[in-house]
């Protein structure tokens, strides 16, 4: 199923690593679905190959996320499972916060390679 960047932004929770500038703008995005563990075994495999600091990752709040969708270029996304349950990474730019190609396709290759949907 192809996600739009505004589905994305409003229909999952969104979290980022706010402590790497080079994740800038990127997000692993859930569903209710996948429980607070299985995110951060992600996390924590991402971790493990310095694709995520070592900073409690952060959320998006709710009140947030219209300036998200108005504000954010999206780049594209990349779905992965976690015990047979769909998950996304996205990738957008913002003025401020602009992508770094290297990470993103980092990113894109570890989820390809680890949680293959």
């Amino acid at each position: 199923m192809s996600l739009s960047g505004t589905d994305l932004i409003n229909n999952y929770e969104l979290y980022f690593d706010g402590a790497d500038m080079n994740n800038a703008s990127l997000y692993l995005c859930v569903n209710s679905e996948i429980a607070e563990a299985e995110v951060q075994t992600i996390i924590s495999a991402m971790r493990d190959v310095n694709l995520w600091s070592a900073d409690q990752a952060k959320t998006v709040p709710l009140e947030h996320k219209p300036m998200y969708a108005e504000q954010m270029q999206f780049i594209g996304s990349t779905s992965g499972k976690i015990n047979d349950k769909p998950f996304y990474i996205a990738a957008y730019n913002h003025e401020k916060f602009p992508c770094q190609p290297a990470r993103w396709q980092a990113w894109q290759e570890f989820i390809a390679a680890h949680f293959d949907a």
